[in-house]
C-alpha cells in the first residue's frame, strides 16, 4: 500500500513528506516550478540519507553517507523502501553538480518507475534550466483550446477551495498562485474570484508565452492543484477528484499533455 503523501504540521507548510513512491513526482514538481529547497531521503533498511539540494528547479549538490554524488545516486536505484521530504528554501551556497547529474538522476527515477517502485508522471527533463521539447508545436492556442484551460483550471481550483473550506481558500489559492507565478512570471495575471477560484483576468500577458511554456504552466498550475489536495484525502483520492473535476473536459486536456491520468495509481488497493 502507498504511503500517502504528507505535510508536516500544516497541510500547506514548507515541507512535503511522503514514500519512495511519492519522489518521481516530488522532483517532477520541484523542477516544474523551478523550486530552491533540499529533498532528503531516509533509507532505514540500507541506513542511508542523501540529501538533495535543488535552486530554481535544478539539482545543485548532492551530500549523503555512502560515497560522492555519483554513487549516492546509484545507490538509489537499489532502494525499495524510504521517507521522502522536500523542505522548501532549505539553501546550499555550494553549486558542485551539472547535466550529467541531472541525467543520473532522471535515469534512475526511470529505473525505480519500471520496477514498480515509485509512480510517474511524464517528466520534463532539466538540463541548465532550460526544457527539452520533445515534439516542439509552434501553432498557436486556438480559442477553444483556451477554453478547455481556462475552464479546466476553474474547476481544479474549486475541488481546492471546497475541499479545504472557506476559511482556508484564499490562502491555499494565493499559496499556488505563488508558487506558480514564481516560476512562470506571466501567470501572475491568475487572480482569485471572490467566489473562490482561479480566473484568468488578463490573457494579453499569456499571449507573450510560446504555446510550450504556456502548457507547461497550465500544467503546473493543475499539478499543484492536485498535490494540494493529496494531504487531506490521500494521492489516489486526489488524483480521482481531479479527474472527476474536469469530467468531459478530462480527454482534451490529456491529449494537449496539460494532464496525465495515472492508471497505476489509480489501480492501488485502498
Amino acid at each position: 500500500m502507498m504511503v500517502q503523501a504528507l505535510y508536516r504540521a500544516s497541510p500547506f507548510g514548507n515541507s512535503w513528506q511522503g514514500s519512495l513512491r511519492d519522489l518521481a513526482n516530488v522532483v517532477s514538481h520541484i523542477r516544474r516550478l523551478r523550486m530552491f529547497g533540499r529533498l532528503s531521503l531516509r533509507n532505514t533498511e540500507r541506513l542511508s540519507v542523501a540529501h538533495l539540494y535543488f535552486r530554481a528547479g535544478k539539482l545543485v549538490h548532492i551530500v549523503g553517507n555512502r560515497g560522492d554524488a555519483r554513487a549516492i545516486l546509484l545507490e538509489l536505484r537499489e532502494w525499495t523502501r524510504a521517507f521522502v521530504r522536500f523542505d522548501r528554501g532549505i539553501a546550499n551556497d555550494i553549486v558542485s553538480l551539472g547535466e550529467e547529474h541531472e541525467q543520473l538522476l532522471h535515469d534512475v527515477l526511470l529505473y525505480l518507475h519500471k520496477r514498480g517502485l515509485v509512480a510517474m508522471q511524464q517528466m520534463s527533463r532539466i538540463i541548465e534550466s532550460n526544457v527539452v521539447i520533445t515534439t516542439e508545436v509552434k501553432r498557436l492556442i486556438t480559442p477553444e483550446e483556451w477554453h478547455i484551460l481556462v475552464e479546466g483550471t476553474r474547476r481544479v481550483s474549486l475541488v481546492v477551495a471546497h475541499l479545504v473550506g472557506p476559511r482556508e481558500a484564499l490562502s491555499v489559492l494565493q499559496d499556488i498562485l505563488s508558487d506558480c507565478s514564481a516560476a512562470f512570471p506571466a501567470f501572475a495575471c491568475i487572480e482569485i474570484a471572490p467566489t473562490g477560484y482561479l480566473q484568468v483576468m488578463d490573457r494579453s500577458q499569456l499571449d507573450s508565452l510560446s504555446r510550450a511554456d504556456l502548457l507547461e504552466g497550465f500544467t503546473a498550475l493543475i499539478a499543484t492543484c492536485q498535490y494540494f489536495c493529496s494531504p487531506i484525502i490521500g494521492a489516489k483520492d486526489a488524483h480521482k477528484l481531479i479527474i472527476q473535476a474536469l469530467n468531459d473536459l478530462c480527454p482534451a486536456l490529456v491529449n494537449l499533455g496539460v494532464y496525465h491520468i495515472d492508471h497505476q495509481l489509480l489501480a492501488l488497493k485502498d
